[in-house]
């Protein structure tokens, strides 16, 4: 039973992994980012496999501990199904902007999604991009839409 609780708190952590490297004051790496996503998608694995192994236990001891434990199962498969990202954070419009010497919170070490239409540029901090995960705006005549 204290082996399965524990591999449930552990599933559960690989669920919350992605939130946690999202939120906008974490320094995300390439790294970071690529373990958030990995855990992301090893909860969808880990999630069904207790699900079925506690429903075993369950279906031999029929006690309300396995059951209480089956439930918690149940709604981290479901959680792991979600992209809680963007559930949590949705798209966001209304873009402020300003000149890049106006503009002091972007650090050398920050990646930033550039882009440049017609001569004119935008940069994006991928750190403020990961709040909300895309950001409707306009570039001269066209539309954008980065994401991350």
């Amino acid at each position: 039973m204290k082996i399965l609780l524990c591999l449930t708190l552990l599933n559960l952590a690989l669920i919350v992994a992605p939130l946690v490297v999202a939120l906008p004051p974490v320094r995300q790496t390439a790294g970071m980012l690529a373990g958030a996503h990995a855990a992301g998608t090893l909860a969808q694995f880990t999630s069904a496999a207790l699900f079925i192994l506690i429903g075993r236990f369950l279906w031999r001891e029929r006690t309300w501990r396995w059951l209480a434990l089956l439930t918690v199962a149940l709604g981290c498969v479901a959680l792991s199904r979600i992209n809680l990202l963007e559930w949590v954070f949705p798209g966001a419009g209304g873009v402020e902007t300003a000149a890049i010497g106006e503009f002091h919170d972007v650090r050398d070490e920050d990646m930033v999604i550039g882009v440049v239409i017609d001569g004119q540029s935008r940069a994006y901090p991928v750190r403020y991009l990961a709040y909300h995960h895309m950001l409707n705006d306009r570039l001269g005549r066209t539309a954008l839409l980065p994401t991350y």
